[in-house]
């Protein structure tokens, strides 16, 4: 690469000095990025939770709200989510940096991380509403007195409370196999005052009893490495009731390449498989599950949910 400098005299760029040169630039222009989640989140959470902030600080927030979401204010139900989903990309990004090789394993206890992601999936109730407005079985099923619901890979538990809070007559029960996510769950269901409604124990999802005694039950695919699936859901399959729901969700994020290689690299991390829809459906299908389809996407959290029936 040839360029004149000041004087007019032509000098040469070395092909490694304009690599670096984009790296930097790109490196900068992605911390912009990650900088504006952040400010977001804050800007939530002073808002939400009348967190004492300079002046200064929290006028410049306000600023960076509107100009993200063009008016600032009327966060409701979505605030929780917001702050675990910058919280949880946050760390994991930083967790990426420090390990870059490892691939999903939750034996490590990082209470931040967990319950961040356990906030994150709260966000999950938007799609089981659209999934169940557009099913009246299923939403009859989870509005129906005593109607039972398992949240397979329940973490800190704040799925399970938040569809105990959308559904009041709904009872939830939360399985995993990691103790320590589980005792921050009754914690927190205890918190809440939701303890009468929402259990949660450890269990492996493959070894469910085949006792037909839930009515819709949520599969966490980005959890599940690819070799348990199958196990899985022919456990889900026994542990329903005929006619019974199945939910399973997926990460998903924009529409563009970069976007699905982050989300095919933030699920193997997890330890799972990237499932992609023709791939997903005839997999659920498979295990005798019928009415088997993806649910159209109409909600902002960053999943994509399938459902399928015990016939």
């Amino acid at each position: 690469l040839v360029y004149p400098d000041s004087a007019g005299r032509c000098g040469q760029i070395r092909r490694g000095d304009v690599v670096s040169e984009a790296l930097m630039s790109t490196a900068v222009r992605l911390g912009s990025s990650l900088d504006a989640l952040a400010a977001l989140a804050a800007h939530v959470r002073i808002e939400t939770e009348n967190l004492p902030a300079d002046p200064r600080v929290r006028a410049l927030l306000a600023d960076i709200a509107v100009e993200l979401l063009g008016e600032p204010g009327g966060y409701g139900g979505h605030a929780a989510p917001v702050v675990g989903l910058a919280r949880a990309f946050v760390q994991q990004a930083a967790e990426l940096i420090e390990n870059p090789g490892r691939v999903g394993s939750w034996d490590q206890i990082n209470v931040p991380l967990l319950q961040s992601i356990g906030r994150l999936s709260m966000a999950i109730c938007d799609a089981v509403r659209t999934a169940a407005g557009m099913l009246p079985d299923l939403n009859s099923r989870l509005t129906a007195p005593g109607a039972d619901f398992l949240d397979v890979g329940t973490g800190t538990g704040w799925l399970a409370i938040a569809m105990a809070r959308s559904y009041p007559e709904l009872r939830v029960v939360g399985i995993d196999i990691f103790e320590p996510a589980l005792n921050l769950a009754r914690s927190n269901i205890e918190a809440e005052r939701i303890a009468g409604r929402v259990e949660v124990r450890r269990q492996d999802v493959a070894a469910l009893d085949n006792e037909a005694g839930f009515d819709v039950i949520w599969l966490p695919m980005p959890f599940l490495p690819a070799d348990i699936v199958p196990a899985a859901l022919a456990a889900v399959s026994g542990a329903l009731r005929p006619g019974g729901w199945l939910l399973a969700g997926t990460f998903t994020g924009l529409d563009d390449r970069l976007s699905s290689l982050l989300t095919d690299l933030r699920t193997i991390r997890c330890g799972g498989h990237p499932w992609r829809s023709d791939e997903l459906v005839p997999t659920i299908a498979a295990a005798g599950f019928s009415d088997v389809a993806e649910v159209p996407r109409t909600w902002p959290a960053p999943a994509r949910l399938y459902v399928g029936r015990r016939p």
